[in-house]
């Protein structure tokens, strides 16, 4: 018996998330870093932290039931006027993924975010609020989608990240 094929977006950041859909763009499994039960980062003095071995499993557990066709994850870079350990933070939390998608033989692509957001968004003006449109394009093509939960009341731009860059996957599939 074949196992059901599903790709997989993840946005690495300390607030990020990763979203799995299956092949008609519905959600299969989801994991936001700072969800406070089920997430993938701590809480810690000097801020969050992440918990690889979470972040592992997530994967790992899709692997065993599902065909994982592509993961499409967010380059990290360093952003003007950033600090030395805010960068080293940003690219420790890239490089976990990374690891664990190589560690299990998942196939996956790094792209900058120029390239996925105009792969699923089009091209878009200068001053765009790309959170926004990421957490707008999430809902409406993804609507099985939690963005919030218990009491929170503002979308996860993290997870509505993943989600797009999900998309981004999927369509590139579909293109194959």
């Amino acid at each position: 018996m074949s196992k059901k094929r599903i790709v997989i977006g993840i946005d690495p950041g300390k607030s990020g998330g990763a979203v799995a859909l299956d092949l008609e763009g519905n959600p299969i499994e989801w994991i936001a870093a700072n969800h406070p039960q089920e997430g993938y980062t701590v809480k810690a003095t000097g801020g969050a932290l992440y918990i690889p071995t979470e972040m592992a499993t997530w994967i790992a557990d899709l692997k065993d039931t599902y065909q994982i066709l592509l993961c499409v994850t967010e380059k990290q870079q360093a952003r003007p006027l950033e600090g030395r350990s805010s960068i080293l933070k940003t690219g420790y939390g890239w490089g976990i993924w990374v690891g664990i998608l190589a560690a299990l033989a998942v196939p996956y692509k790094v792209e900058p975010p120029g390239v996925w957001t105009r792969a699923v968004f089009g091209s878009m003006p200068k001053g765009t609020d790309r959170k926004g449109r990421a957490i707008a394009t999430a809902r409406a093509q993804v609507p099985a989608l939690p963005l919030t939960w218990g009491r929170k009341t503002k979308a996860h731009d993290g997870l509505a990240d993943a989600c797009c860059m999900a998309l981004r996957a999927l369509r590139e599939v579909v293109q194959r």
